[in-house]
């Protein structure tokens, strides 16, 4: 779970795996549900975000997602202004503060989305295929993706947002340094 502090709300996000729509045996009853998925699709993430207001909740929605499947850990969700944008398998949902309405949300990774992170006026995700800048209006500024999966095994970081640059590396140890243009400016094979 990943909790948030935004103005005077606490906000919670979280797994919900075993949530199904229109079931009554939910652990929570959502008053807002959002999808990335046509109708006949099975999500492979489920998340449910809370609001709450001196210890009592206030709103909360569930966001659905296909595609390569995520968890909330560290930087799989992020507040701007008033906004709350969360990594949902291979999308990004940005949801309206306090009131949780789908702003926009935006296939962002044709695999998997695992971190977001505020840069500037804009966001960076670590996919699990590319690299991504965002603008705030969801619109794609650039995508950056290697000879195979920024994704390592062996505890090394596949993703570094450095000061002025993003440290990369893949799945074959190959390492890349991109700047914030999504330009490559070194890459070493392993």
């Amino acid at each position: 779970m990943n909790t948030h502090s935004y103005q005077n709300f606490v906000i919670e996000v979280f797994d919900d795996p075993t949530y199904q729509s229109a079931s009554t045996d939910n652990k929570f009853n959502y008053s807002k549900h959002y999808s990335s998925l046509d109708e006949d699709c099975v999500p492979t993430s489920k998340h449910g975000i809370i609001i709450y207001q001196e210890g009592k909740e206030r709103n909360n929605c569930i966001i659905l997602g296909g595609g390569g499947s995520t968890s909330i850990y560290n930087n799989s969700s992020v507040i701007a202004a008033d906004q709350l944008l969360i990594c949902c398998a291979d999308n990004i949902f940005c949801i309206s503060l306090p009131d949780l309405n789908l702003e926009w949300n935006i296939q962002a990774d044709q695999a998997t989305c695992f971190h977001i992170y505020n840069f500037h006026e804009d966001y960076i995700v670590h996919g699990e295929l590319t690299i991504s800048r965002i603008d705030k209006n969801g619109n794609i500024k650039w995508q950056y993706g290697g000879s195979d999966i920024f994704v390592t095994l062996d505890n090394e970081d596949a993703f570094t947002l450095n000061s002025d640059h993003i440290a990369l590396t893949d799945f074959s140890k190959a390492k890349y340094k991109v700047d914030f243009n999504g330009q490559t400016i070194a890459y070493q094979e392993q």
